[in-house]
């Protein structure tokens, strides 16, 4: 699913029509929402004109040439319910497909930060419900001096402290983007020129957690002085995953044996050949007894569930189980449990939280962890030699080739040539002895 945010800054004047005309051609979003379209009564049937009759129309009438707010939706692509709380916010409650449904908070703070507070309450008690939600579009307010260049020196004021404690005490996490580092400008000429990032996307960690590949682009201002926001809930780039020891493997017995005889296997060759061999025969042992004998564990704890419920609905209509049937149930009630502590194990490790040791079963809070440290970490954009940042994945894998390739190819010539400086201080023949005898099990234990 694609949504189109935009401040366009009035939909009633000419050049909106083929700006927005081009933006749902070029990026076909499934939802458009806009933003302080100074439109009220008869006027919206102008933009209503516009839009496709294929498609679903709400609109949010303007308070004089202040404010206003139209969402437009693709009808069969998804289905959308519109609730209108104020002014400064529509929400919207999104279903598609086979998918739960998730909540669009479409934001339009007022420049007042005494009136915005109306706008974060509103928002604090809806996020409260624990929904998957998104809170999008114009906040018209920065967070730190790095969303602001030009003009007045940044000062944390108080309506920056009270976005930056509602943006904190929700939880939000702010998604990125590609494209223009700030979303607004003043167009004003010289030192009177202002850019800001007033206009971003933020969402819970529930949400997260249900479009973990999700993506934010910025896209260029133009017809408008605020930049439109395309959200993608999905974007498929194949990856490949490298090989990870997982540690729940550590809870079969076999796992070691695997490890050494993978270790144990002759291999001819220098000393660091015998030892990537070596490590090349483990990993490739450990994946195809990985695949073939422990499994999906996600899977084999739902076919546990069911042999589970099985046994019980027999045991509620016959009265009972034979003690055969009994210890089968026992031995699944078992192995269920394993498979859980073997899940926790692995939403810990990739989650990377070192603080916890023992405790209570709280895998969706590892998941989660797991979900929002891959966002923070996932290289959305590249810089190439030419200074340009580019997005496209067949772009970015040239752009690391061609920069490892120029770094670790032999240049020759005269010019590949380096002479190394003659150090000042040698190493005695006595140290050199010590640097190489063989390490004693005293120095290891010391050591350790």
């Amino acid at each position: 699913m694609k949504i189109l945010l935009w401040n366009c800054r009035e939909a009633g004047k000419p050049s909106f029509a083929p700006a927005f005309g081009r933006l749902v051609q070029q990026h076909n979003p499934d939802i458009c929402v806009l933003f302080e379209t100074r439109l009220c009564g008869s006027s919206l049937q102008k933009v209503r004109r516009v839009i496709p009759r294929s498609w679903g129309f709400y609109a949010v009438d303007s308070r004089g040439l202040s404010g206003g707010i139209i969402v437009t939706w693709g009808l069969g692509r998804c289905t959308l319910e519109c609730f209108n709380v104020c002014s400064q916010e529509v929400i919207l409650v999104i279903s598609e497909g086979n998918r739960c449904p998730w909540v669009l908070s479409a934001v339009y703070a007022s420049t007042d930060y005494r009136v915005r507070r109306t706008l974060w309450e509103e928002a604090m008690q809806l996020i409260s419900h624990g929904h998957p939600m998104l809170v999008a579009g114009d906040f018209n307010c920065i967070v730190d001096a790095s969303k602001k260049m030009g003009g007045n020196p940044f000062t944390l004021n108080r309506k920056i402290k009270e976005f930056q404690n509602f943006l904190t005490a929700n939880g939000l996490i702010d998604l990125g983007f590609s494209g223009s580092r700030y979303t607004w400008c003043n167009n004003q000429q010289g030192r009177a020129r202002v850019w800001e990032r007033l206009d971003r996307v933020c969402a819970t960690a529930g949400w997260v957690q249900c479009f973990p590949n999700h993506r934010v682009r910025h896209l260029p201002r133009i017809a408008s002085d605020h930049h439109p926001l395309l959200v993608s809930t999905e974007i498929h780039t194949p990856v490949r995953s490298p090989f990870r020891f997982e540690k729940f493997w550590l809870s079969y017995p076999r796992s070691s044996e695997m490890v050494r005889e993978a270790w144990c296997s002759p291999v001819r060759g220098d000393a660091m050949y015998r030892v990537s061999r070596r490590l090349e025969l483990t990993r490739r042992r450990l994946r195809r007894w990985n695949r073939e004998e422990v499994g999906n564990i996600f899977r084999r704890t739902e076919e546990e569930e069911e042999a589970i419920s099985r046994l019980q609905v027999q045991e509620a209509q016959r009265g009972g189980l034979s003690e055969e049937q009994m210890g089968e149930l026992r031995s699944h009630l078992a192995l269920h449990d394993s498979l859980l502590r073997r899940q926790e194990t692995l939403w810990r490790q990739k989650s990377r939280v070192q603080w916890i040791l023992e405790g209570d079963r709280n895998t969706k809070f590892f998941h989660q962890s797991t979900v929002i440290r891959r966002n923070q970490n996932r290289i959305r954009a590249i810089k190439g030699e030419d200074g340009q940042l580019s997005d496209d994945p067949v772009v970015i894998r040239r752009i690391v080739e061609c920069f490892f390739r120029a770094r670790w190819t032999e240049q020759s010539g005269e010019g590949g040539r380096v002479e190394l400086p003659v150090p000042g201080v040698r190493v005695l023949v006595e140290e050199a002895a010590v640097l190489i005898r063989p390490v004693s099990v005293e120095e290891i234990r010391e050591a350790v």
